[in-house]
């Protein structure tokens, strides 16, 4: 059995969102403050019936909130009415059991399995805080916020007190549903949900010390080592722990007795006053000591050089592996305790930001065998959840495994990336191939700009910066310059391919591509082939992300006939808008118009390049070898060169597009 679906509702961002789980490993990604801890915090709070706080309460909710309360203290609404008004934070989980054998014992799940059809072969659990004042109560509670001299005089004070008292108001109810009835449900013990979903969670703030003021965590799994029945121990250590434990008894029996002799005659030697005489029992000391205390609660990590034998602190060594090293800790911990359970369960596993402290290669690492560590630990399925801003995890993650968190107004939704890979079959290897092997930020930005090559990836961030200092992004307080934007090399080929993953994630994106004006030529033999010719003398485009867009412009995608040039040239600022994605490429300026970015910085900076005011196209041609040179030589010879037209056009267009929508 496994956990295939959670719904939560009205928990701080998360005010209907809707999150698939994968059987083995969900990845959630997205912005900071996308609700990806908060999912955690809800389910935590739940399993371990943790009351909820008024900050845990959706900002979007609370004005109808107020509205009930108040109405409901001015006696315009019943009790009963209240409670169906007021909108509470609740959870549904559903736990699919299909593939179990039908005689195998369900063991935790069985409580919650209320329907009599033998074919349904899911479960569906709901809690909810709902009120659990009585009429009585409440109005004790909060009349005197409300009622001035026994009349109804609200003025807003109301509202600490509603936030204050909170936490009294509501209560956690858990429910069995039949998924095909929902008005058939029972009413559950919450610790019969926790025992169908043990719970364990590795936060982000992990200490990471093994000095005097943290807990070392090598001394608390030789303490569990020494706890444990020799049945338990995993069999690759289970030798060295009892050779362990032996040698620890005998020292133990040893000193004990040396300690007894030596600090006994210590103590009769040096008490005086008559005490003891020949009549009276002799004064004998018994110590206490245990080796193994001291092995548990003083042992630290430490680090030895293979060539000169030294060791050194556990401090001397980098975070990064002390993390890692942790992070093996506390899962074995986890599943050696869901080995004890010997009942039929759901484990959950939450890990927050697993990359903390982890150098690139290390991020990657983890991500690939997590799933195989915990496999080796334990027979019974971990269902695992990570949160992360590395592209590197997210890279390295299955497609179908990843959750992208994406927040509007509304609140934040849990979008599945195998959604977008059952609906863009065609696109999906190449996007999955591409996020596999360069490392993307798209999940993690707020707007992303999609680029020809190397010289517009070198020349983009200083551009923007030029244009913020010019004034082109107007008096916005916070322009494009100071936002979190994810700038990708893509090519003009390709960046078509990438669009509807971009209306998947509902990220703001400009593309800034080459005109790549081209015409009929005589190749060899004779054979009429496209070549690349200047702007004005071209004919069409060899560029398949302008074809694309214009094709869907004219409401044609499939047509593959040849599209004029002057047609493209000739698209509206709007007819290059499509969505939350806009396309920008070479215009006129000066008289005459590029069709790449070399050619186009040129034109606009033709007293540095040594170019007359009055040329032809043929003259802008870039005959360089390298355009990272290019991009290069212009920055540090000519920092104060001109911004092409096309590229202000799209970065004004990109700065004024809203996140949150």
């Amino acid at each position: 059995m496994q956990l295939t679906k959670i719904k939560i509702k009205n928990y701080r961002l998360l005010v209907n969102a809707e999150l698939e789980v994968d059987p083995k490993t969900t990845l959630i990604v997205g912005r900071n403050n996308t609700a990806k801890t908060s999912c955690f915090s809800c389910i935590e709070n739940v399993l371990k019936k943790e009351t909820i706080s008024f900050d845990d309460y959706p900002l979007s909710k609370r004005d109808n909130f107020y509205t009930q309360i108040a109405l409901f203290m001015e006696k315009k609404l019943s009790y009963e009415e209240l409670c169906k008004q007021i909108e509470v934070t609740s959870i549904d989980f559903l736990v699919d059991y299909s593939l179990d054998d039908p005689d195998d014992n369900l063991g935790a799940l069985s409580p919650f399995i209320i329907d009599v059809d033998v074919n349904t072969t899911t479960a569906l659990i709901h809690a909810e805080y709902q009120l659990k004042t009585d009429e009585k109560a409440l109005w004790d509670l909060l009349e005197s916020s409300y009622y001035k001299d026994g009349t109804f005089s609200p003025n807003g004070e109301e509202h600490k007190a509603i936030a204050d008292n909170f936490s009294k108001l509501f209560g956690l109810t858990v429910y069995a549903i039949n998924p095909n009835n929902l008005d058939d449900k029972q009413v559950k013990s919450q610790k019969e949900l926790q025992e169908l979903f043990p719970l364990y969670a590795i936060p982000a703030e992990r200490v990471l010390g093994e000095d005097e003021t943290h807990n070392s965590s090598l001394g608390k799994l030789i303490s569990g080592f020494f706890d444990m029945s020799e049945a338990e121990l995993n069999p690759k250590i289970a030798e060295e722990v009892k050779r362990l434990r032996t040698i620890v008894e005998s020292a133990n029996k040893e000193v004990q007795k040396q300690s007894d002799e030596i600090l006994s005659t210590v103590v009769n030697n040096s008490v005086g006053f008559g005490y003891p005489n020949i009549e009276e029992l002799k004064l004998g000391v018994t110590t206490q000591l245990s080796i193994d205390d001291q092995i548990k609660n003083q042992t630290k990590l430490s680090y030895t050089a293979g060539t000169a034998n030294e060791s050194l602190p556990s401090s001397h060594n980098g975070l990064g592996y002390k993390n890692l090293i942790k992070i093996e800790f506390l899962l074995t911990a986890f599943a050696k305790d869901i080995e004890k359970r010997g009942v039929a369960c759901v484990p959950l596993l939450f890990i927050e930001e697993p990359e903390s402290h982890m150098h690139p290669q290390m991020q990657t690492a983890f991500a690939m065998y997590l799933e195989k560590f915990l496999g080796e630990l334990s027979d019974v399925p971990i269902q695992t959840f990570l949160t992360s801003h590395s592209a590197h995890i997210a890279n390295t993650m299955e497609f179908a495994k990843i959750r992208y968190a994406q927040k509007s107004k509304r609140g934040v939704i849990y979008k599945n990336l195998n959604t977008f890979a059952q609906e863009n079959p065609d696109n999906l290897d190449f996007i999955r191939k591409y996020l596999t092997l360069t490392k993307c930020d798209l999940f993690f930005a707020d707007k992303a700009i999609l680029v020809e090559g190397a010289s517009e990836r070198l020349l983009l961030p200083d551009m923007i910066e030029k244009c913020k200092e010019s004034g082109e992004f107007g008096d916005d307080r916070y322009t494009l310059w100071s936002q979190y934007y994810a700038l990708i090399e893509i090519g003009g080929a390709y960046a078509y391919k990438f669009i509807p993953f971009i209306d998947f994630l509902g990220v703001p994106c400009l593309i800034l591509t080459d005109l790549d004006s081209v015409a009929d030529r005589k190749g060899r033999g004779g054979k009429i082939v496209k070549k690349s010719v200047v702007v004005s003398e071209g004919e069409t485009t060899s560029n398949e992300t302008i074809k694309w867009w214009f094709r869907r412009n004219k409401g044609n995608p499939d047509d593959d006939s040849e599209i004029e040039l002057s047609e493209i040239i000739a698209m509206t600022p709007d007819d290059k808008t499509r969505g939350k994605c806009h396309i920008e490429f070479q215009t006129t300026e000066k008289g005459l118009c590029g069709h790449s970015l070399e050619e186009a910085i040129r034109n606009v900076n033709r007293k540095h390049y040594k170019l007359r005011n009055k040329i032809k196209e043929k003259n802008l041609e870039f005959t360089g070898k390298s355009k990272t040179d290019f991009a290069l030589d212009l920055i540090y010879d000519c920092p104060d060169y001109c911004v092409p037209d096309y590229i202000k056009s799209g970065l004004k267009w990109l700065n004024k597009q809203k996140v949150l929508e």
